[in-house]
């Protein structure tokens, strides 16, 4: 038995193979959004792209985030293995991007979860 997935224009047959969120497709923006706004970690990856230390109890949702990517057929947004939590790989410049988005700037503040 085969079976299929379908994400951002492509159909592909098999098990579901993660891919990264930073390369730019019709989706990823209002993806990204969901996953940081329900993970809420919003202020934390802000503080993790100014080079800024987060704290032990910043990465639950940090693993949540991670979670929620998986989910949705998606890499790792941040690197939980170290000493401290990081952006993956790639991460920043994409980051940067996305927060600087329509797709972000136009959402609706409320909807972020508070931590």
């Amino acid at each position: 038995m085969a079976s299929s997935e379908y994400r951002a224009g492509e159909t592909t047959y098999g098990p579901l193979q993660l891919k990264s969120i930073w390369i730019n497709h019709e989706l990823r923006d209002f993806e990204l959004m969901v996953i940081i706004q329900v993970s809420g970690c919003e202020l934390i990856a802000e503080r993790l792209l100014q080079g800024e230390p987060v704290s032990p109890r910043d990465e639950p949702n940090l693993d949540l985030a991670n979670f929620l990517a998986k989910q949705k057929g998606y890499l790792p947004l941040f690197d939980l293995a170290g000493q401290e939590p990081s952006l993956v790989g790639g991460a920043a410049a994409g980051l940067r991007e996305f927060f600087l988005s329509d797709e972000w700037n136009s959402r609706d503040p409320r909807q972020t979860r508070l931590i």
